[in-house]
């Protein structure tokens, strides 16, 4: 129940932040089609959505398509880059995005491979890098999604 408040809290002040300025009519993204290229890393890891190599635009919409239509993700290896959070129990961390902008922003929870908090973790507000596997879990009957085996780069 918390974590759900805290969610809707982020985005309802995420909302607020972008709602300033002129509005402007735009298509909603479709991400129903949305196909997924393999890019090789030099590091020879692969990943099926490389977030850290678009541009900021192009990220925040990304990231909404992920939060919009999560199931077309599902087993997706997600490279990503912003700043390191946690919530106030230190239970989930997260990977806070920010739109071109910087006005916006969206965060995608992840959990690091053999990781504890706060030893393999970074302070609050680092910037990161981090890969991992786009996945589902619930908690009670809510739905929620998170990167596991997470790695830093």
């Amino acid at each position: 129940m918390k974590k759900a408040f805290c969610v809707l809290f982020a985005l309802v002040f995420a909302f607020l932040l972008c709602s300033c300025g002129a509005k402007q009519s735009q298509p909603a993204p479709n991400s129903a089609g949305a196909e997924f290229q393999t890019v090789t890393l030099p590091a020879g890891s692969e990943v099926d959505l490389d977030l850290s190599a678009m541009s900021g635009t192009m990220v925040y919409s990304e990231v909404y398509n992920i939060m919009s239509s999560p199931e077309n993700y599902l087993g997706k290896t997600i490279k990503m880059n912003g700043a390191f959070a946690t919530d106030d129990n230190e239970i989930y961390y997260f990977c806070i995005i920010k739109d071109a902008t910087a006005c916006c922003q969206q965060g995608i929870e992840f959990i690091l491979k053999d990781g504890n908090y706060p030893n393999d973790y970074p302070e609050p507000g680092t910037d990161i890098t981090v890969k991992g596997t786009f996945e589902k879990y619930m908690e009670g009957d809510q739905a929620y999604y998170h990167l596991v085996d997470a790695v830093l780069c």
